[in-house]
């Protein structure tokens, strides 16, 4: 019994531990880097040539183009994909319910073993790809000096499949939105090629 207590205590305290790690979330940019990030002046006054060249690097991307604006220089576009993602607090939590529903089924006889299925199933899911929803919302301006200006901003959610089942559910469990200057810096360069090698 003393050594079942022991083992149960030192689960609780080492998931505890990782749950305050897990928690230190990341330092997000200010607005302004953000937007320096995400947006880029392109050399040319046609905004009707780079409009085009932003559906064309999207679609090459993947993306399924949503909506396209060219009177509002607006681009709405998204594609989905599988991807092994886990949640590292939520494992934390549920394997903490594992371990204490495990213990309290060892001390009445395996007569509350069923209750240690939720938390099996949900840590099994976690463990599962999960559909991740690309989402982008592009702005194409003219500038003031015959150049254009596009901003390029980029919306991930992750989707938790339902536990224990094959389907989605309809709302994400996490929405990122991504600051990656190098996401960026490989889109705005595939833009400038489609824009400017046209042809050649």
């Amino acid at each position: 019994m003393k050594k079942a207590i022991t083992t149960l205590l030192a689960i609780i305290f080492i998931s505890l531990s990782c749950n305050c790690t897990f928690a230190r979330g990341k330092k997000l940019l200010s607005e302004i880097p953000q937007r320096e990030v995400e947006t880029q002046i392109i050399e040319t006054s046609d905004t009707q040539k780079v409009m085009l060249a932003i559906a064309t690097t999207l679609q090459d991307s993947d993306f399924i183009i949503q909506e396209f604006e060219p009177e509002l220089g607006y681009i709405r576009a998204q594609k989905q994909y599988k991807k092994k993602h886990v949640n590292k607090k939520r494992v934390a939590g549920e394997s903490l319910k594992f371990a204490a529903l495990s213990t309290y089924a060892v001390f009445t006889y395996g007569s509350t073993a069923y209750h240690v299925a939720a938390p099996t199933r949900r840590l099994s899911n976690e463990f599962h790809d999960k559909t991740i929803v690309v989402d982008t919302n592009i702005t194409v301006e003219p500038t003031t000096d015959n150049n254009t200006k596009v901003r390029f901003v980029f919306l991930q959610k992750v989707l938790q499949n339902a536990d224990g089942y094959s389907f989605v559910k309809s709302t994400p469990t996490k929405i990122l939105r991504t600051y990656e200057p190098k996401i960026y810096q490989e889109f705005f360069t595939q833009l400038n090629n489609n824009i400017f090698n046209e042809g050649t």
